[in-house]
């Protein structure tokens, strides 16, 4: 055994061995091999994704008006992972329509791209779009208001209406322009609104029949200011009887003097410093109290009080003060009666005696 060890063969089929291992090692993928491995299996992944891109117009777009076409169109791109994800990130390719050797009218124009990498494949949808090109016109227009006044609250109403600006830019096709009937603003005002409308409205182009007119205006809002007042003014009141079927006599009175009157600008212009009230006294008997809405005693001649109603006591007239009145007062004319027939006796004494002295004379 020690002379097999100790041999040149022995070592020589030791290394052999050793040699033929480390071939078999060397070839064989293993722990040493798994990074280069995993890199390669990364860049032959391929990977698909759907990009939302902005179309671009090659137009002469100073002297052309071009609609009918997207904003923005979906592509679709395959190729290498990495490379995908990179350029749906970056984006850094572009979409375009190329319509400068088109003439004015409708065109169907195939939607190309640029900046691609060479590596991907990709697909446009829609792959083709219909454009209209005309002869671009720009002009400058009032803008009118348009609102429903039925929304004020009763007896309210409206001041001079602010726009600003009071102008906007229109540009569009010159066949467009020229079926614009008005550009207008329709502010919604809430139902029943008694304060000042202060917004922002979104301006329209519109046709003789009231349709919306395909045209770009600048700007595309306008703040309307529209004052919403109510007139008032501060009168006296006087209580007036009505519907007194009973025949007696009664007076009216009530702690409030005055009332505050608000209304249109024609119904506070047609009151005077004061305003007759209606009683109604139809029902009433004896003395009492009455509580009398102001609105419906005024009807139509305000739009309300404030306040909105009074308190009104109704008192019954004594009919023997009435009598004794009425007795003193025919006493009293007796009386004066008596005074004139002794002063006519007087007078005529006076001239029965002036007369006999005429004749002794």
């Amino acid at each position: 055994m020690k002379k097999i060890i100790n041999s040149n063969y022995f070592y020589a089929f030791i290394s052999l061995c050793c040699a033929l291992w480390l071939f078999f090692f060397v070839s064989t993928p293993g722990v040493g091999s798994t990074r280069d491995s995993n890199q390669s299996n990364t860049s032959t992944v391929t990977k698909k994704a759907t990009i939302n891109a902005p179309l671009q117009l090659q137009a002469d777009v100073d002297k052309y008006y071009i609609t009918g076409y997207p904003e923005k169109v979906k592509i679709t791109i395959e190729g290498p992972a990495a490379l995908v994800t990179a350029t749906k990130n970056t984006q850094n390719f572009n979409l375009y329509l190329n319509l400068r050797d088109l003439s004015i009218g409708q065109h169907r124009v195939q939607i190309k791209e640029s900046g691609l990498n060479s590596e991907l494949t990709y697909s446009i949808k829609p792959k083709y779009v219909t454009v209209n090109i005309q002869k671009r016109e720009t002009k400058k227009f009032t803008v009118d208001v348009d609102y429903n006044k039925e929304s004020l609250a009763t007896g309210y109403e409206t001041g001079t209406v602010d726009v600003s600006p009071q102008e906007v830019t229109v540009t569009g096709a010159a066949s467009e322009i020229e079926k614009i009937n008005r550009v207008v603003v329709k502010p919604i005002l809430p139902k029943g609104i008694k304060s000042t409308f202060d917004q922002e409205v979104l301006v329209q182009a519109l046709d003789k029949n009231g349709k919306t007119v395909n045209v770009t205006l600048d700007p595309q809002t306008v703040h309307v200011k529209i004052p919403i007042t109510i007139q008032s003014k501060q009168v006296s009141i006087n209580l007036k009887q009505k519907g007194n079927s009973s025949g007696n006599g009664y007076t009216l009175e009530s702690d409030v003097k005055n009332v505050r009157v608000f209304g249109t600008k024609d119904q506070i212009d047609d009151i005077d410093s004061s305003i007759d009230v209606p009683v109604d006294l139809s029902n009433v008997t004896e003395s009492t109290k009455k509580t009398v809405n102001l609105g419906d005693a005024l009807g139509s001649k305000v739009s309300f009080t404030d306040p909105t109603s009074i308190s009104v006591t109704i008192s019954k007239t004594n009919s023997n003060t009435l009598a004794n009145t009425t007795g003193n007062q025919t006493s009293s004319t007796s009386s004066s009666d008596s005074d004139s027939d002794d002063s006519s006796s007087s007078d005529s004494s006076s001239t029965n005696s002036t007369n006999d002295n005429n004749d002794s004379e």
